[in-house]
């Protein structure tokens, strides 16, 4: 089979990142396996370093995602006050509209 072609194939008749990133993830898994049935190391050790380095990535995890999460506060918190302010400068165009409007009719009468 053809892994190139079949590779380039998927990825530009596809741009959809959840197929990339369980390309990705399943190389990832592939690579540890075979890091595994030729580690040096006895299966006890190799446990152990499986374990440390699952804990590492758990942690990297939770911290991009943290970082995301309040990165995201942040420009929520910027688009309340866009709003908020744009809402004030519509009511007080819509108030000052609204007195000239009455000035108008009151100078006209």
């Amino acid at each position: 089979m053809n892994y190139k072609k079949y590779l380039n194939g998927c990825l530009s008749d596809n741009n959809d990142s959840a197929k990339v990133i369980a390309a990705l993830l399943a190389g990832v898994a592939v690579g540890a396996a075979i890091g595994i049935l030729f580690a040096p190391d006895s299966g006890s050790e190799t446990r152990s370093q499986i374990s440390d380095k699952a804990k590492d990535l758990a942690s990297t995890v939770k911290d991009k995602v943290q970082t995301a999460k309040d990165s995201l506060s942040v420009k929520a918190d910027e688009l309340k006050h866009s709003a908020n302010d744009a809402l004030d400068k519509a009511k007080e165009k819509y108030t000052k509209a609204t007195n000239d409007a009455t000035d108008a009719t009151e100078g006209a009468i």
